[in-house]
């Protein structure tokens, strides 16, 4: 792919797999290829190199794609109908009998039913950050993980977004909601942010967030990088559209809240308890306003 930051974004994520990799015995790697397929292909480059030179460890790799046509053309069978054909980016991980090719939309369960214990996962969403993507975060409990997660931030405030974000970015911008969402469940997780940075990629505002609780990946300062601003950026504008966004199962609308009632609870010191029983949110939500107002201070 000839985009010089989504290239470097990709060998950025490349490298923190390969730290995360590290003394490990067995790894589970969920992600969405797309079309491109290099960081797949480099995560099956280094599961080779391992096991050749005497540190090996059992790789598992799940991969999602919603969209039919890309599937199909990337899909096992047609690989098989195209054996030699080098011009598919899939046909050198999809001959692996440790890969799993899946056309369904990435869920919480694609997540929690991974063999191994040791998670590293690439969310490239590239689009809307909703509710049903964000909370994908919540997977982590009981797991060494780490989480990369990609969203656009020229997205419209329609019925999609996540309400948290969207409160947040009507007071600062798109980025940074997105930030103080991730921020919070991160905390609530007891998780730590490895980087955040908006980048273009193909004319898109892009925000990349990689979050981990893997001493490794924590402890390698080649990795770290955390560029987000809180300053306003312009309006947000409401889509006149009433979107649904499926889940695997079947499709919902995500009701957006006004919180600021939240907020002023918070401000006063009254007890978390109180709060998530006042107005019935939960205790990430609430981590996420706390987040929000500490880093807005």
């Amino acid at each position: 792919m000839k985009n010089t930051v989504k290239n470097a974004t990709r060998h950025l994520v490349t490298k923190a797999y390969e730290t995360f990799a590290a003394n490990k015995s067995d790894i589970s790697v969920i992600s969405l290829p797309g079309e491109i397929w290099e960081f797949e292909n480099n995560v099956i480059t280094h599961n080779d190199y391992a096991n050749t030179f005497g540190t090996k460890y059992d790789l598992e790799m799940v991969l999602l794609e919603s969209n039919d046509d890309i599937y199909e053309y990337n899909s096992p069978e047609n690989i098989r109908c195209f054996n030699d054909n080098t011009d598919i980016p899939a046909n050198y991980v999809q001959k692996r009998n440790n890969v799993k090719y899946i056309n369904e939309i990435l869920g919480a369960n694609h997540v929690k039913q991974l063999k191994s214990n040791n998670v590293f996962a690439w969310f490239d969403f590239c689009g809307n950050p909703t509710s049903h993507n964000i909370d994908l975060i919540n997977t982590v409990e009981g797991k060494n993980v780490t989480y990369v997660f990609t969203f656009n931030t020229h997205w419209r405030c329609d019925t999609n977004v996540d309400p948290i974000v969207y409160n947040i970015a009507k007071e600062h911008n798109k980025a940074f909601a997105i930030y103080a969402r991730i921020f919070g469940w991160a905390i609530a997780h007891k998780l730590s942010i490895v980087w955040a940075f908006e980048y273009i990629s193909n004319q898109n505002p892009m925000i990349t967030i990689c979050i981990s609780n893997d001493a490794a990946v924590i402890d390698n300062n080649s990795l770290k990088m955390i560029k987000i601003s809180s300053e306003k950026k312009g309006n947000l504008s409401k889509s006149t559209a009433v979107r649904q966004y499926p889940t695997i199962k079947q499709k919902a609308v995500v009701v957006k809240r006004d919180l600021s009632a939240v907020y002023a609870d918070v401000k006063a010191g009254v007890n978390d308890s109180t709060i998530r029983a006042n107005h019935n949110i939960s205790g990430g939500t609430l981590s996420s306003v706390k987040a929000w107002i500490t880093m807005g201070k």
